[in-house]
């Protein structure tokens, strides 16, 4: 049963606002958030707005002539207006002289009850919105949850209101003491890297997307996997989304990795007594860790922020790792625009929108710069290129230091790293054993572990 939207308003409340703008035009300084869409009376909202543009242009005297002139100098407010004929105005300045309020307090009492009750006209409309999407069939469930987030959202974004914006000082030393909170041992805050030596420059912060980029089929998956793994030996919630391998081409490696059997061997199923037993403690653990590895070669942006608002209930997600950033666009130019708008949909959907960590990868082309487009440094908090020891490298740096280089190529939140040549972590890549570690002696000009 649908409930008349007219019994949503309160006429006195409108008429007492206009009324106490008339004589006190001032007070409008306090009330920006009301709009004059918020009136559900459109004469009122006409009038609202004539005061706004009297004011903000230096007119104090809200009367007859002032009011009337401001009225007639828009074509839409002046048909919507001059159906009430000349007296209009002159009868509305009379009448509020009998109803204005006095003081600010009293003001903003009614102001923010006109507010109010139109959020909850925009309210009612969209829930009745949503009442005939339940009934259109072009709706999933990806992309009703989608359109009723998003429109929720937009709506709630309409509404703020003055009183909850706060000045930065009012909240800086929740702030501090939040940062406080996060302080431990001189390192930066965030879910911690495998590396120990990445936690410097930077491990996974809740809000922000990293891209791990590499050249084809040289370790970018594997790195993913290895965080992955990591993070669930440490308790963290995570989600990963594959592009590349099925589940169970994942699963295998992920069995490698945990168990230090060779892939081929899990493959093949030439493994040992010993090795077999590794391999069920393996695939115990993974039945026992809060982890979701799904695989599809087309992810819709629904499907991604359906499936992390469902984990996030069901897991507590908070790690989400995407196996990779790629597009099937078929020019240069869709490919630039497609990879970007992905990018800025992790960014800012995933990451910022969801409050999760996430961790993408990305292609190197043969520069070792990202390849289709720029546009994954544009949006990415991070970027860190994984590459493969040159010759001259490996015997420059010896045999302890690994056969593979991470590079902070861009950071956002910390430091980076400024010459891929002679700056960057060193690692060890194991393709059997699907592994990859932080070397454990590092070349001459980086740092020893802290």
């Amino acid at each position: 049963m649908y409930l008349n939207i007219s019994a949503i308003c309160d006429s006195l409340a409108e008429s007492g606002v206009i009324a106490t703008l008339i004589y006190h035009p001032e007070f409008i300084l306090h009330s920006e958030y009301l709009k004059p869409s918020h009136f559900y009376n459109k004469e009122n909202g006409c009038i609202y707005w004539a005061i706004d543009k009297l004011y903000k242009s230096g007119v104090n005297n809200i009367d007859a002539f002032n009011l009337s002139t401001m009225l007639n100098s828009n074509e839409g407010v002046k048909k919507t207006i001059e159906k009430f004929g000349a007296n209009f105005i002159h009868e509305l300045i009379d009448l509020s002289k009998h109803v204005a309020r006095d003081t600010m307090d009293e003001y903003k009492i009614i102001a923010n009850k006109v507010v109010t009750l139109a959020f909850k006209r925009d309210l009612y409309k969209r829930l009745q919105e949503f009442e005939k999407c339940c009934f259109d069939d072009k709706y999933d469930l990806g992309s009703l949850n989608t359109y009723v987030y998003n429109s929720l959202n937009a709506l709630a974004e309409e509404y703020i209101v003055a009183e909850d914006i706060e000045l930065f000082g009012q909240k800086i030393d929740a702030l501090w003491q939040e940062t406080k909170e996060h302080q431990h041992g001189g390192k930066l805050y965030g879910i911690p890297s495998k590396f120990e030596l990445q936690n410097k420059y930077c491990p996974y912060e809740i809000g922000e997307l990293i891209v791990v980029a590499a050249p084809r089929k040289t370790g970018k998956s594997m790195f993913m996997l290895n965080e992955c793994v990591h993070k669930l030996k440490n308790g963290v919630p995570t989600l990963y989304l594959d592009t590349e391998m099925s589940s169970r081409n994942f699963m295998e490696r992920m069995i490698a990795h945990l168990a230090q059997v060779p892939v081929y061997k899990i493959k093949s199923g030439s493994y040992s007594p010993t090795e077999e037993k590794l391999i069920k403690d393996a695939l115990n653990f993974i039945k026992s860790v809060p982890f979701v590895h799904m695989y599809s070669p087309n992810w819709t942006e629904d499907k991604i922020y359906t499936t992390c608002k469902i984990l996030q209930y069901k897991i507590g997600l908070k790690f989400v790792i995407f196996d990779y950033l790629k597009s099937n666009a078929s020019n240069s130019t869709e490919q630039y625009n497609d990879l970007g708008n992905k990018t800025n949909f992790l960014k800012n959907d995933i990451a910022g929108g969801l409050n999760l960590a996430v961790l993408a990868g990305a292609q190197l082309n043969r520069g070792n710069e990202i390849a289709d487009s720029y546009k994954i440094e544009q949006y990415a908090s991070t970027v860190l290129n994984i590459i493969p020891k040159t010759q001259e490298e490996l015997i420059r740096d010896g045999e302890d230091c690994g056969n593979y280089k991470l590079f902070v190529k861009l950071n956002r939140n910390g430091e980076q790293m400024a010459d891929i040549e002679t700056e960057y972590i060193d690692l060890v890549f194991n393709g059997n054993l699907a592994t990859i570690e932080q070397a454990k002696q590092q070349h001459a000009t980086q740092e020893s572990p802290i």
